[in-house]
């Protein structure tokens, strides 16, 4: 196998696991914006993960605006956007990329190959990915919430290979294993390694993926060995 590019899940890969906690404390300061009770949004917010994963709602606002309404609430278009804004800082922080993710990726591009991100994700992802220092190092990035699909469904991860004129084949997938993804890596021909970080054995995965027969390394840093 010739590998031509690299393609990395984004949560809990380039960057870091969350812990239930923190999301429970982000979430609280959410729904205390929205106006609605925190243990119902917490509940519905994950109730509706594949919805809102797949676009539900719109836009940041929107998807606020839409889980409101689910739980019988009409906020104020102001009380929208002060919890719009409380959601969109507390998701930058969750996806601040690793320390190490900028080297990584430069390093993998130094050798001349083409880097790709899938991510399932929610309305914020999309919307604050392109401020993120690694950024300027990948050459396509596939949303869910953009595309509808999610892994380990095969259109985002053939989408990205498109957008990086490669063949599923010339790949290798890293992820943490969420939303099955290895699984689905593999079965479009990527060579699929999973990334366990240990201290992050209890970070927040939706979907995870309890058993893997192959490739596993322990930090990102460790992608570089297996390339």
């Amino acid at each position: 196998m010739t590998t031509r590019a690299v393609v990395f899940d984004f949560y809990g890969t380039l960057a870091p696991g969350r812990s239930v906690a923190a999301q429970r404390t982000a979430r609280t300061a959410q729904a205390e914006a929205l106006g609605v009770d925190p243990a119902h949004f917490d509940d519905e917010l994950t109730a509706t993960v594949d919805e809102r994963f797949r676009g539900a709602g719109g836009d940041v606002a929107g998807s606020l605006r839409w889980l409101a309404h689910r739980l019988g609430a009409d906020p104020s278009a102001s009380s929208v956007s002060a919890a719009a804004a409380v959601r969109i800082a507390t998701e930058r922080t969750f996806g601040e990329p690793r320390p190490e993710a900028t080297a990584v990726l430069s390093a993998l591009r130094d050798r001349g190959l083409r880097i790709g991100v899938v991510s399932d994700c929610s309305a914020e992802l999309p919307a604050y990915f392109p401020q993120l220092p690694i950024a300027p190092l990948v050459d396509a990035a596939v949303f869910s919430f953009v595309t509808g699909h999610r892994k380990p469904e095969p259109e985002n991860y053939l989408a990205c290979c498109a957008e990086l004129d490669v063949e599923p084949g010339d790949c290798v997938y890293v992820g943490d294993g969420g939303s099955n993804e290895l699984v689905g890596a593999r079965a479009v021909g990527m060579r699929a390694v999973h990334l366990a970080v240990r201290d992050e054995a209890g970070a927040l995965v939706y979907g995870r993926q309890l058993a893997w027969d192959g490739e596993v390394v322990n930090s990102l840093a460790a992608v570089l060995e297996r390339i």
